[in-house]
């Protein structure tokens, strides 16, 4: 093979890796040309995920890449925007334990009975198909199970699980089931091990030192390439100083997995995907973007951190390059940008300044650029990256008097 297909080849391995660390459970029938690269890839693939510390399953149609945990706990990545809520997650886990009891073809209905009766009389909330919004919610959980590729639609007509969703009448839709998709969603052994470090805690444990010791390069790897920003300021100091000292190792590693270039700097390294590749793109957020809210994010965290010359309403960054903000500093910083930019303001945003910073909170937060505590917010060091913006703000002829 030439250099130039060598290349090819190798690239188009990190598309697939990247993208199945973006789609851990990936099903041919969901995304063929994915699941086909992995298949072509394997090899070099499966090298990837046992330097992570992981397991990549391939049986019938799927591929399963099981994260499981390794060594102490770590500083979690950031929440998502729009996290699911709490009620779709449990109709979610109750609808996948209903797939297990049911033929290869089901109806919603079906499926709807099973939950009901395995929800009565355990220590959550009863599944109540006879209110709209559990039937709403009940739906949403079987969406995110097609998805998956766990259920496939059988019946394309909409009209029925329509009427099912806004009546309760009816079968709503038929699907047919991918039992290696559902066992690999519902592994035992993955539920085990996470329940387990979830129960552990590691300041207790006397082989807490031999475990960090232990996984420190997979953990430290893991963080870089699944988080793409890690810093010194979030690790154990045992672990910050491995980073420093391995970090010739740790950006060499990210770089040849995903393709990316890793910027090092006093508070940490950074992971930049090619900009260029499909699954890159899939899972790299749009920030700033033609929005509102996104863009008056991006101004109350240059606002925050001092951009254009000023100084941070927090204070100098401390040594680790993290900027604390008390949240009546926060207030301040929010009330000075909506004051200032009241005229570029859309309605719901507008309505107060708690309303533009309920409004970008999340979406800061999301992309990894603060964390948010009862005492306000830990403005992080890649919040650098968004220095000194230049947005202006045109009138049309609907704000023109």
């Amino acid at each position: 093979m030439s250099t130039i297909g060598r290349d090819s080849a190798r690239a188009e391995a990190q598309q697939a890796f990247v993208g199945l660390l973006a789609t851990p459970l990936l099903a041919a029938r969901v995304q063929p040309p994915l699941f086909a690269d992995v298949l072509r890839h394997r090899a070099i693939i499966s090298d990837w995920v046992a330097r992570l510390g992981y397991r990549l399953v391939l049986t019938g149609g799927v591929a399963r890449l099981h994260r499981d945990p390794a060594g102490p706990a770590r500083t979690a990545a950031p929440p998502p925007w729009n996290p699911p809520a709490r009620r779709d997650l449990v109709l979610l886990a109750l609808a996948a334990a209903a797939c297990e009891d049911t033929d290869s073809s089901t109806t919603v209905q079906e499926l709807s009975d099973e939950v009901r009766a395995l929800s009565a009389g355990t220590r959550i909330t009863a599944y109540d198909p006879d209110r709209r919004a559990e039937r709403q919610a009940f739906v949403r959980s079987l969406g995110r199970l097609t998805e998956l590729g766990i259920l496939i639609r059988r019946t394309s007509d909409e009209t029925l699980l329509r009427q099912w969703e806004e009546e309760g009448t009816g079968v709503g839709a038929g699907y047919e089931l991918d039992r290696d998709a559902l066992l690999q969603f519902t592994d035992p052994y993955t539920v085990e091990l996470a329940l387990a470090a979830g129960q552990l805690d590691a300041r207790d444990s006397g082989d807490d030192e031999a475990s960090r010791l232990h996984t420190r390069g997979q953990r430290l790897l893991r963080i870089l390439v699944e988080d793409t920003a890690l810093l010194y300021a979030d690790l154990h100091p045992l672990d910050a100083d491995y980073a420093r000292a391995q970090r010739s190792w740790l950006t060499g590693q990210a770089a040849d997995m995903t393709g990316g270039v890793v910027e090092v700097r006093a508070e940490g390294m950074l992971l930049r995907l090619p900009d260029d590749r499909p699954t890159s793109s899939a899972v790299t957020p749009m920030f700033p973007a033609a929005t509102a809210g996104r863009w008056f994010a991006l101004k109350v965290l240059d606002a925050a951190t001092g951009g254009a010359g000023g100084v941070p309403d927090g204070g100098a960054p401390d040594e680790l390059g993290r900027i604390t903000l008390t949240s009546p500093q926060v207030d301040a910083v929010v009330a000075r940008v909506y004051t200032e930019n009241f005229g570029a303001l859309t309605k719901a945003l507008g309505e107060s300044p708690a309303r533009l910073r309920s409004g970008v909170e999340p979406i800061l937060s999301g992309l990894g650029l603060i964390r948010t505590c009862d005492d306000g917010w830990i403005v992080l060091p890649v919040a650098g990256r968004y220095r000194d913006p230049k947005a202006v703000w045109e009138l049309t002829l609907e704000d023109i008097p």
